[in-house]
């Protein structure tokens, strides 16, 4: 990636420089994510892969249409519109990219807060200080992108020299998870005012474990909901709808041009296991993660 960037930089800055405004909103995401590149790096990359995705597949049609004989007016289209929809698509995983993965890091740090917060009241009951009480935290994998947060405090701590709050306040104004940014805060502020760390912790991981079986029960709920739908419209109104076409098999007679065997054939071969498959998508989508 380090020649992209400097080949994407040389070809693409001065136009990334003009209009960098517009792309100010992704900086926050590229925090969030941990993309160690800065923001007219990151958008010069986007230009570069853009113009490049435009002018391969511009040759690919090229191509195609030397080889192959196709119809004229087809051929222009796909000249026209291959090579737009190509560099578009390009653009938009580009600009999506840093924003989904910072959502993902998010819903990975909320999801395993409850525990470590747990862990951390825990550890800070002994009386260890706060780099050796993230040094923990980020030695267990099992916690995810917190672990991830907690390495990053301790490597503040030793490696830059920071005191444990401007390190602990550092992560905060990075982490894309508000709530674990409340925490760090609120754990910089109890060390400051001089406060009882431990009690405060107990408190907060009460709180995230309350929150968190509130939102698991929620999803159950929901859960059951769509149980109810996947009965009623991919088991009962199927079945009833191929008992129905099986006895016009018997009587015969077309629908919109289809026999009815050619129907059966295909709701069972082509759109159920369509309609099954987006279902398993949807579910995976909107689960999340408790």
């Amino acid at each position: 990636m380090p020649i992209f960037e400097k080949l994407a930089k040389a070809t693409f800055g001065w136009l990334v420089d003009k209009y960098i405004k517009n792309f100010e909103p992704l900086k926050p995401h590229l925090r969030g994510a941990r993309i160690n590149v800065l923001l007219n790096t990151w958008v010069s990359i986007t230009f570069f892969f853009t113009a490049l995705a435009y002018v391969t597949s511009l040759a690919a049609v090229l191509i195609v249409g030397t080889l192959f004989d196709i119809f004229y007016l087809i051929y222009i289209l796909m000249l026209v519109f291959v090579p737009i929809l190509s560099a578009a698509f390009t653009f938009l995983i580009f600009y999506i990219y840093p924003i989904e993965k910072a959502k993902s890091r998010a819903r990975s740090i909320e999801n395993n807060l409850p525990f470590a917060i747990t862990h951390m009241a825990a550890t800070a009951s002994s009386g260890i200080p706060v780099e050796f009480m993230f040094s923990l935290i980020g030695g267990f994998k099992e916690y995810g992108e917190i672990s991830e947060e907690a390495n990053t405090i301790v490597k503040n701590i030793r490696a830059f020299g920071y005191s444990s709050i401007v390190a602990m306040k550092n992560v905060a104004t990075q982490t894309p998870s508000k709530k674990l940014r409340e925490i760090l805060m609120g754990i910089s502020s109890t060390i400051e005012t001089g406060g009882n760390m431990t009690a405060y912790l107990k408190q907060m991981s009460e709180k995230a474990l309350f929150d968190y079986r509130i939102k698991r029960e929620k999803y159950l709920k929901t859960l059951s909901t769509y149980a109810d739908i996947y009965t009623a419209m991919l088991v009962a109104a199927p079945l009833f709808l191929l008992s129905t076409l099986a006895i016009m098999s018997i009587i015969g007679g077309d629908i919109m041009g289809m026999s009815t065997s050619q129907i059966i054939t295909l709701m069972t071969w082509v759109l159920l296991p369509a309609m099954n498959v987006t279902f398993l998508v949807f579910i995976h989508v909107t689960y999340p993660g408790v």
